[in-house]
């Protein structure tokens, strides 16, 4: 999964520090997948599972882009724990890879749709 996560980041981001392997990209992958994950997951099974008013493309686009922002954000705040300083959080680096991270969560969360809005009851009017 390490070597994955880290061949999906490098496809798209050539970063000039080695820490960028050791030690972002597969906390990054995996904050991606979890915040995937569980943003679908709430949408699919407790917003749309339980109530018929969520099931509209409007509440699934709120999801999407609620996704996409914190695919976003991720990576600057995993630069920033790393415990450098400030500006290397806002690194043209860091927001390269921000931008990247924001794609691949946009992707993700329309592959899990399309997987998770099988096992929803009211899902018949979300896009995916």
């Amino acid at each position: 999964m390490r070597d994955l996560l880290i061949s999906l980041y490098e496809r798209f981001h050539d970063p000039q520090s080695p820490i960028y392997e050791d030690r972002i990209y597969v906390p990054l992958g995996i904050s991606l997948i979890l915040a995937t994950l569980a943003i679908a997951i709430v949408f699919y099974f407790f917003l749309n599972g339980f109530r018929a008013r969520f099931n509209k493309w409007s509440h699934w686009l709120f999801c999407l882009i609620l996704n996409c922002i914190i695919g976003f954000l991720a990576p600057i705040l995993i630069v920033a724990s790393l415990g450098g300083d400030q500006a290397s959080a806002f690194s043209s680096d860091t927001l390269v890879l921000c931008l990247i991270n924001s794609s691949y969560s946009f992707l993700f969360f329309i592959v899990v749709s399309m997987v998770l809005k099988w096992g929803s009851p009211h899902a018949s009017r979300t896009p995916i």
